[in-house]
């Protein structure tokens, strides 16, 4: 089914020629620091439940008095974050860990030598909040900087630093008070922990390139973004019950008059710290949202295990081992959950409002848990922890089905430099405002449309003799919820003779995914690597998104620019090959629009990229990647997909030809040496209808009747991993080659990839006026930036 021609890109963009790229060997080297700096950090402050008795005792004070201390600390660290990630985003994550190092030490020492419990509180919570702050948000944001195919696992093992530093610091912690009492204890903390810091900031190093300087919303904003409420709430009550064992068990344990509380403490950080490596991998092959939502339901049910346990140590240590993997799982999966639904621009500031729901729950949970321990003991108190964790699951399920956009404004540049009174005469910044142009009337809908804006440049800035002043990315569209997906997919087959049973599965391929296609994320990404590179360059230009089939359409988004004076705007068409559906019609609906909205401004499309040397060596560098990643030699037998063609509509154009020519020209950019074919995807038609072929999974089996063992599939007629690469691809053709006895390797498709987002940049220069050059590789001339007359007909 023609559910897309070509969409735009997945993650973030990749190094620049000569520095480290995303998902390379500099990229784990930043994550095992941020693991050094959370181990530092969090092996002080799991260690408080093992010192709690001695405070208590030597103060005189209650289990619920004492217990503020980790509380208020944890309650300051995670609100903290709302400002340490910013400035993680903003200075980088070096600057900032060195402070904390600086704070965590002075503070630690101060408390060891406090008299007044007024004081010690003070000092404590100060210097280890502000010292986990600095090295928890900003680093694990990092990490996810420098991650786009494993940035799933990078931040399990960014974070599995929390789970070894409460395994080691608990044990540690119960030695030295054993051996010196509390005081010396916290003076040896000081020492270490600000000297693993400082180690840990050596290795701090921002992403090769970092999102543009974003900007995040207020607070009546976020409370406005459901999906965001219902994370934060769901967040805040899990948080609320996880601390109580953290804290309490030892004290628990000690009540029952058995020892070894310390041990169960480890245990939770030695479970939480294979929780984070074990489901931060699954992460990466797993649907992400159910695998946090399993998360949170086994540390809920968790509770079960220590009610009914009293005092048998082997119940209990099952109980630390099943609640600790949980939390692991937890800890490991917010800041990919939270890149997944609201993208990564601005992702440390993201995190860190986030994270105050922690830091809420963090506050609220121990000290309530230590005064009904006090009033109605231990059984009371586990019941609790266990109705408010249980309480955080349906509100998670909700957040997982309703429609994320993202959070934070993206730009960069002269605007973004400005001062506040300076913007004040740019144009606004938005996102995902409903639009006050026009309705959604194709789709039947009355609702607003919801056109994404990126931050605009100066009203007068233009680029080149064209006047350039603004970037219009025109793509497929695609649902952002189940509730989206029928009416969506009518929207895509309106006029078109598609079988009712071939709707219905394609239907369901949606569903299964949530009902929500990654396009619309990627467009996202596309667009901010587009804008940052344009602002890199000294040109920001104002940016804006519309679609053919669905929110934001492009009617709607040409009616804001209208609103925002725009007069001529360069256009990127997410399709990188010259058809009806993926060129002509795209024309066709410039057109329609700058009709309908009365003093449209006049849209200039750049021209067919799909022979760009950017584009050719983006994808030369995708199958790069995959040859390495999968260790394959380059004589491997290789298959360029395309999406299919009615055979009628292909004899019109030369779609065949632009891709025969681009296969030879990146296999050979690439230093493939076996043999290449082209094959297609995706047929949607009535059977009678000839469609392009051979289709990839009819080639596929005849390659594994012939002896052939493995295949690399390379989908070149896309830019992005949309959904039907995911289905066609990873699904249907994978299991087709697992059938046929090959190991398929899929290269990724350009994505956001540097040289990629480097030639759309450049394409949009060419169209201002400001480049002559029209370079091309391979055999065919440089593409007309409009149609020919009688071009591409839709047959």
């Amino acid at each position: 089914m023609t559910t897309s021609s070509s969409q735009p890109a997945n993650g973030p963009t990749s190094g620049t020629a000569g520095s480290p790229g995303l998902d390379s060997a500099a990229g784990w080297g930043v994550a095992l620091s941020a693991s050094l700096a959370t181990f530092a950090v969090f092996g002080v402050q799991y260690s408080f439940g093992v010192v709690l008795a001695s405070i208590r005792a030597e103060f005189g004070i209650g289990t619920g008095v004492t217990s503020l201390l980790f509380a208020v600390s944890t309650f300051i660290y995670f609100v903290l974050g709302v400002f340490t990630g910013r400035l993680g985003d903003r200075y980088g994550p070096r600057r900032v860990l060195v402070a904390g190092a600086v704070a965590l030490g002075a503070g630690l020492w101060a408390t060891s030598v406090a008299q007044q419990l007024w004081l010690a509180t003070v000092t404590y919570v100060i210097g280890v909040g502000i010292g986990v702050a600095c090295a928890y948000v900003p680093m694990v944001s990092v990490v996810g900087g420098w991650f786009e195919r494993h940035r799933t696992a990078a931040l399990g093992v960014a974070v599995a630093g929390i789970g070894l530093g409460q395994l080691v610091g608990a044990l540690t912690a119960e030695w030295l008070v054993e051996l010196s009492g509390w005081r010396d204890t916290f003076q040896v903390l000081a020492v270490v922990a600000t000297a693993l810091l400082l180690l840990a900031a050596i290795g701090a190093r921002r992403p090769p390139n970092p999102a543009p300087q974003s900007e995040m919303p207020s607070l009546r904003g976020l409370t406005r973004n459901r999906s965001f409420t219902l994370l934060y709430l769901s967040m805040l009550l899990l948080s609320a019950s996880l601390f109580v064992p953290i804290i309490f068990i030892k004290d628990y344990l000690e009540d029952l008059g058995k020892p070894g509380g310390q041990w169960l403490i480890g245990i939770i950080g030695l479970a939480s710290l294979l929780g984070r490596l074990v489901l931060g991998a699954l992460g990466t092959m797993l649907p992400l949202m159910r695998l946090y939502q399993f998360s949170f339901t086994i540390m809920g049910l968790s509770y079960l295990i220590w009610l009914f346990a009293g005092d048998n140590y082997a119940v209990l240590v099952i109980y630390t081992f099943v609640m600790g993997g949980s939390y692991g799982g937890f800890i490991a999966l917010s800041p990919a959950v939270a890149a997944e639904l609201f993208g990564l621009a601005g992702l440390g500031g993201v995190l860190g409002a986030l994270y105050t729901a922690a830091g809420v729950g963090g506050l609220a949970g121990p000290p309530l848990a230590g005064l009904l321990i006090d009033g109605a003991g231990y059984r009371a108190t586990i019941v609790a922890a266990m109705l408010v964790a249980l309480c955080s699951v349906p509100l998670l399920i909700a957040a997982g089905r309703t429609r994320a956009v993202a959070l934070a404004t993206v730009g960069g540049g002269e605007a973004a430099d400005q001062p506040a009174a300076a913007r004040a005469h740019a144009e606004p910044v938005l996102v995902a405002q409903p639009s006050d142009v026009a309705r959604a009337a194709s789709a039947g809908h009355s609702r607003p449309a919801t056109v994404l804006h990126f931050r605009s440049a100066p009203r007068e800035r233009t680029l080149g003799p064209a006047a350039i002043d603004s970037v219009l990315l025109l793509s497929f569209g695609g649902p952002d919820g189940p509730n989206d997906v029928r009416p969506f997919l009518h929207n895509v087959t309106r006029g078109r003779d598609v079988p009712p049973e071939r709707l219905a599965q394609v239907e369901a391929q949606y569903l299964r995914h949530g009902g929500v296609s990654p396009i619309n994320e990627q467009n996202r990404a596309l667009l901010s690597a587009v804008s940052g590179e344009l602002a890199r360059r000294g040109t920001p230009l104002a940016c804006y998104w519309g679609n053919r089939n669905w929110h934001p359409y492009l009617r709607d988004t040409v009616g804001q620019m209208v609103g925002e004076v725009r007069r001529h705007a360069a256009v990127i068409v997410t399709s990188a090959f010259s058809s009806y559906s993926g060129c002509r019609q795209y024309h066709e609906d410039l057109a329609r629009a700058a009709s309908e909205v009365p003093g449209a401004p006049q849209l200039s499309r750049v021209r067919v990229y799909g022979n760009h040397p950017g584009f050719a060596g983006a994808v030369a560098e995708r199958i790069s990647e995959a040859l390495d990643g999968a260790h394959l030699r380059s004589d491997v037998h290789t298959l360029f997909t395309a999406h299919s063609l009615p055979s009628r509509m292909a004899a019109t154009c030369d779609y065949e030809a632009q891709l025969a020519d681009a296969a030879a020209t990146v296999a050979d950019v690439a230093g493939l040496s076996g043999e290449i074919e082209v094959v297609y995807q995706s047929r949607s038609g009535p059977p009678h209808v000839p469609w392009l072929g051979p289709d990839v999974n009819d080639r596929l089996a005849q390659l594994g009747s012939q002896g052939c063992r493995a295949v690399l599939v390379v989908p070149l007629g896309f830019v992005s991993d949309h959904m039907e690469v995911l289905v066609d691809l990873d699904s249907t053709a994978r299991a087709t080659a697992a059938r046929s006895g090959i190991t398929m390797v899929r290269a990724r498709s350009v994505g956001t990839h540097p040289l990629f987002v480097e030639a759309l940049a450049d394409l949009v220069e060419e169209t201002a006026g400001l480049r002559a050059d029209r370079p091309t590789v391979g055999r065919l001339v440089p593409h007309p930036d409009a149609c020919a007359l009688g071009c591409c007909p839709a047959s």
